[in-house]
């Protein structure tokens, strides 16, 4: 029988990568109004988790959210994690499908459909080859973002980053949990722990990683409102992609907004896959084992991502941060828990 468990580091690597494209695209419309200080936002963000998983994984590590709870409870919450990871993956498939029909003037629908067939057919392989493909992406994304931040750092006006006001200073502690919010989307991976093989200085691992993630989206934002100001920073779109599109040298590259945003696609694929396989340990627990669930809530997902309008006015409010926020929580604590659970097992069983 072949060995199905994966590794922290490439589970690691592939949380990374999607939560870094994501919040390149997304931090900036919850940010805008802590202007110059924006920044500062994911930094805040960063060291408050990065202190809350040192206390953790000092005192109990994480577990199998659903490991404890069966039955009657371990369904009920189950049912509750399925339902908002369906809506959740809804929304940033509607999200990405959006910001591809932008790019390629094509059908919002249909650019949702090809997206999520990506990621479908990507995690319908497996964790293990899911992960594989992961790395790859990763050097990729990663080389791109090396190139852009030596590119862009020389060009920046940085009295737009360092002169701050009383009044965006004063956002910051909102955009810290905005910043946590939309990127507590990651949470959900906590469900493919049972497949991880457990690794020694582990938690170290995870906390370099976190800190890197929301240093390296702190230096995206440094990028974006060193070039344009917190003012038009605000009134763009997607002003990542647009202080790329001004970083174009003569040439073969003159285009690179287009080719980074092609790229920034692997990210997204990424996190929707990420999301459909952490639903599968739901089901399970749901509906007992089964086969070929991966495409069925792939279907499931494309139905309810289709109404375009209905997103964007999600997409633009609260509810998705402000619920990852919440659910996000709760898979922590029942992660928590369940470690704690374990250990106190082995405690009993040495004793006996």
């Amino acid at each position: 029988m072949k060995d199905r468990r994966v590794s922290l580091s490439q589970l690691l690597k592939a949380l990374t990568l999607a939560l870094f494209t994501l919040g390149t695209q997304r931090l900036f419309h919850w940010l805008a109004p802590a202007g110059s200080a924006a920044w500062l936002c994911p930094l805040a963000a960063g060291a408050v988790v990065v202190l809350l998983g040192a206390l953790v994984g000092r005192r109990t590590g994480l577990g199998d959210p659903l490991g404890p709870w069966s039955k009657g409870p371990g369904k009920a919450l189950a049912l509750l994690l399925l339902l908002w990871g369906i809506f959740l993956t809804a929304a940033q498939a509607a999200r990405v499908g959006s910001r591809l029909s932008d790019s390629l003037r094509a059908s919002p629908a249909l650019m949702t459909v090809l997206i999520l067939a990506l990621a479908g057919w990507m995690a319908a392989g497996g964790l293990p080859s899911f992960l594989r493909a992961c790395e790859i992406f990763s050097l990729a994304v990663g080389a791109g973002f090396v190139l852009i931040l030596l590119s862009g750092v020389f060009r920046l006006r940085w009295d737009y980053v360092l002169l701050w006001q009383g009044q965006e200073l004063a956002q910051v502690p909102l955009g810290a949990l905005s910043a946590a919010g939309t990127l507590a989307a990651g949470c959900y991976a906590l469900l493919l722990l049972p497949a991880v093989s457990p690794e020694e200085q582990g938690r170290r691992r995870v906390l370099r990683r976190l800190g890197g993630l929301f240093a390296a989206l702190s230096a995206a934002m440094i990028l974006v409102l060193g070039r344009f100001g917190p003012v038009l920073t605000s009134r763009i779109n997607r002003p990542f992609f647009q202080m790329v599109s001004g970083l174009g040298f003569e040439g073969a590259f003159q285009r690179l907004e287009e080719l980074v945003s092609a790229l920034w696609v692997l990210g997204d694929a990424v996190l929707l896959g990420l999301l459909l396989l952490s639903l599968q340990p739901l089901l399970t627990r749901l509906l007992g084992p089964g086969r070929g669930r991966t495409w069925k809530v792939t279907g499931v997902v494309l139905l309810v991502s289709l109404p375009a309008s209905f997103w964007k006015g999600v997409l633009a409010g609260p509810v998705l941060p402000v619920g990852n926020l919440l659910v996000g929580g709760l898979i922590l604590v029942l992660s928590a828990l369940s470690a704690r659970r374990e250990k106190t097992l082995k405690k009993f069983q040495k004793r006996g």
